[in-house]
C-alpha cells in the first residue's frame, strides 16, 4: 500500500497516532528511535514504525483537513518524504515537488514482515477518510 497523499505545505503538516511507538531512521543508518509527539517535517523523513496496528492521521492545515487511516493486517508504518536535495536528486518530483507531497505506507516491514507459507494467504487492508480540520478531535 504505497500510498502518496497530496498536501498543501508538508512544512505545515503533521501525522498523527505513531507517539511512543519505536521506528527505524533510515536517513540515519537505520538507527531505532521512538517518536516523541506527532512527526513533523523540515527535512528528509524517511522511516519505518514498527508496531503500527492503530489508526493515524495527517493534519493537514493548508488544505484544512485530515486524513483518518484505518487499516488491518499490517503491523507497521513507512511515513516518507524526500525533501529538497533527495527530490531533486530523483528527478521526477520537480523543483518544489517535496513540498505537496507526503507517503504514509501501511505495512509489514522490518521486523514486522510477514511470511506466507505455501497454500496461506494474509490480507492487508487500509480504509481512508477526510474530513474538515475541524473534525480532528472525533478521532
Amino acid at each position: 500500500m504505497h500510498t502518496y497523499f497530496a498536501v498543501g505545505d508538508i512544512r505545515s503538516t503533521a501525522v498523527h497516532g505513531l507517539d511512543s511507538r519505536p521506528y527505524l531512521d533510515k536517513v540515519d543508518g537505520f538507527r531505532q528511535k521512538t517518536q516523541q509527539g506527532p512527526i513533523t517535517f523540515g527535512t528528509e523523513t524517511d522511516r519505518i514504525y514498527l508496531q503500527t496496528t492503530g489508526k493515524c492521521r495527517i493534519e493537514d492545515r493548508e488544505l484544512n483537513r485530515t486524513i483518518h487511516i484505518e487499516k488491518s493486517g499490517s503491523a507497521s508504518t513507512v511515513v516518507w518524504n524526500p525533501w529538497r536535495e533527495r527530490a531533486a536528486a530523483m528527478g521526477d518530483l520537480g523543483e518544489d515537488g517535496y513540498l505537496s507531497m507526503l507517503c504514509v505506507e501501511s505495512a509489514n516491514a522490518a521486523d514486522d514482515v510477514v511470511r506466507i507459507g505455501s497454500g496461506c494467504s494474509h490480507t492487508l487492508s487500509v480504509r481512508y477518510r477526510v474530513a474538515p480540520l475541524a473534525d480532528f478531535s472525533k478521532g
